[in-house]
């Protein structure tokens, strides 16, 4: 991995580890040994969510700390072609899905069925696996 050329924002490291419970402390003070006490950017107001983040935002003790929520929206703001393509696969796909269920509600409704959920969640499973 490498930082790109045109990136301005602050000094980027990038730590690549196994994941293994028993490394994740040396894991924290590998990624943690750099810091000068400047601020550290975290969200927040988010709650620990896993033992990793708490054990990580225990390891900041006092060191100052900046939220950076602000700075990921602007992020995911911009997309890549890769992800470009990756909307427009999903939108496709979830269109598909919609327009034959919809129809396949709409006959059952036509005919004042009465079927149950799962088999209309069976139909659709069947038109995933082999479309017309």
């Amino acid at each position: 991995m490498q930082v790109p050329a045109d990136y301005e924002g602050p000094a980027l490291e990038f730590v690549l580890r196994t994941v293994k419970p028993d490394n994740t402390a040396e894991a924290i003070k590998q990624t943690l040994g750099h810091l000068t006490g400047g601020p550290v950017a975290v969200f927040l107001k988010d709650k620990p969510d896993g033992e990793v983040t708490e054990q990580t935002l225990a390891a900041l003790g006092s060191t100052p700390q900046v939220d950076m929520k602000d700075f990921m929206d602007r992020v995911h703001l911009t997309k890549i072609a890769a992800e470009e393509e990756n909307l427009s696969v999903a939108g496709a796909f979830v269109k598909w899905t919609f327009a034959n269920v919809i129809n396949e509600v709409e006959d059952i409704i036509d005919a004042q069925k009465e079927i149950k959920h799962s088999q209309i969640q069976s139909k659709v499973e069947k038109m995933l696996e082999k479309p017309d």
